[in-house]
């Protein structure tokens, strides 16, 4: 299992400096219009704010369904001893 982590840590770290060059060649300004507003950013800057909005709903929406399947393998486990240790005991 530590392998595995090393190799998500390795993976991780080469996207992050993939990004940081990418952002470094998207300096020039863009004009974003809101609703009843507009701004200039970077263009790095809108690149990594949009990544983590997207980031941010993924969990908000994934972390819910991740959390219910957790709960429904535990009581799953939990049955399964149960019969394990009524099928040993008769």
């Amino acid at each position: 299992m530590k392998i595995k982590g090393l190799l998500i840590l390795i993976t991780i770290l080469i996207l992050l400096v993939l990004a940081g060059f990418i952002g470094s060649h998207n300096s020039e300004l863009v004009r974003i219009n809101y609703l009843i507003a507009q701004t200039d950013i970077k263009m790095s800057m809108l690149l990594a704010l949009t990544f983590l909005i997207g980031c941010l709903f993924t969990l908000v929406f994934l972390l819910p369904y991740l959390l219910r399947l957790k709960w429904q393998i535990k009581m799953l486990n939990r049955k399964h001893k149960k019969i394990v240790q009524g099928s040993t005991i008769s």
